[in-house]
């Protein structure tokens, strides 16, 4: 089998592989650390994390 390589996948890539393969924790995480590198959102509890996050989701499919 094809090793993938997460780096190389492009944004909207990647949110497809991640919604497609959810126990996939590896692509998940590197999903998660780009969208972290993202400047501008500091969130401090676990309800702004997943606030922000399902706003991130959504503006990836636009």
């Amino acid at each position: 089998m094809t090793q993938l390589n997460f780096d190389q996948m492009p944004d909207k890539e990647l949110l497809t592989y991640v919604r497609t393969h959810p126990n996939d924790t590896e692509a998940f995480h590197k999903y998660m650390d780009r969208l972290d590198a993202r400047p501008g959102v500091v969130c401090t509890t676990d309800e702004e994390f997943e606030a922000e996050l399902i706003k991130r989701i959504n503006q990836q499919q636009q």
